[in-house]
Formats: C-alpha cells, structure tokens, sequence
C-alpha cells in the first residue's frame, strides 16, 4: 500500500461501481450519521471487490471526499450563476447529495418504506454494518 499503489487512477467503471454503493439508502445513512466512518468504507472496499475491483477502505474514502468536494464546489457555483465547470458524475451525485432540507423534513415519515422488510430488524443492532455484505448489488 505505498505511493504508487494509493496513486492509481479511478477508471470510470470503478467510480460508478463506488457510486453505485454510495447511492445504497443504508449507506448514506450511515455517513451522514458519523465522522468515523472506518467500518463504512470497509464495507463499501468489500462490496467494490464483488465487482472485481480492489480497492481499499482508505482509497475508497478518499475518492468519496474528493467526489463530494468536487460536486459541492460546482454546486456551489451553480447556485451563484456560473456554470462554466461541470463533471462527469454530476447527475448521478446530484441524485444522492442534491436532497437538501425537504428531503431531511420528510425522512422520517417515509423512512421504514423505503427500505427493504430485512433491513428494518437490523437497525438497532450494534454490529449491522456487516449484516448487508453478503447482499451482492448487480450495477
């Protein structure tokens, strides 16, 4: 895990493929809810893995800040009237980061339907994280 590895470039399938898991309504659950999130990309390296990409939780962090820093700052940008930058994943981020308050007020309403029936038991418990693992996600 020295420099060269950590300096691979993200190809395009491989960032949609971490996308893909960012847009999991339990993962974003999850990293809204905390700042030591460890465990979460874990999580997210092993389900990247299924897809045949090896990555670690510490690359997978990164390229999710990065992403996010990126879709903020262009968001950012938007919202002021320039437009001038895009990129590439902007819809697809929008998708997942662009909900903003309304959806925050409403969450509670509608979370339980949202999800599937086997997630809701899980919720309480202090080891789920693991529990969704071995649910393969086909992109």
């Amino acid at each position: 895990m020295e420099t060269g590895e950590r300096g691979k470039h993200w190809t395009v399938n491989e960032v949609r493929a971490l996308i893909h898991i960012w847009s999991d309504k339990n993962i974003q659950q999850q990293l809204e809810g905390t700042v030591r999130n460890k465990r979460i990309f874990e999580q997210v390296a092993a389900r990247l893995q299924k897809f045949g990409i090896d990555r670690d939780w510490k690359q997978c962090r990164t390229k999710y800040k990065n992403l996010k820093h990126e879709y903020k700052s262009i968001k950012n940008g938007q919202d002021s009237g320039s437009t001038s930058r895009s990129m590439k994943f902007f819809n697809e981020l929008d998708a997942i980061l662009g909900h903003g308050t309304m959806e925050q007020a409403s969450k509670s309403d509608n979370e339980e339907s949202e999800r599937p029936p086997e997630w809701t038991e899980a919720k309480s418990g202090k080891d789920s994280i693991g529990k969704y693992s071995s649910y393969p996600h086909i992109i």
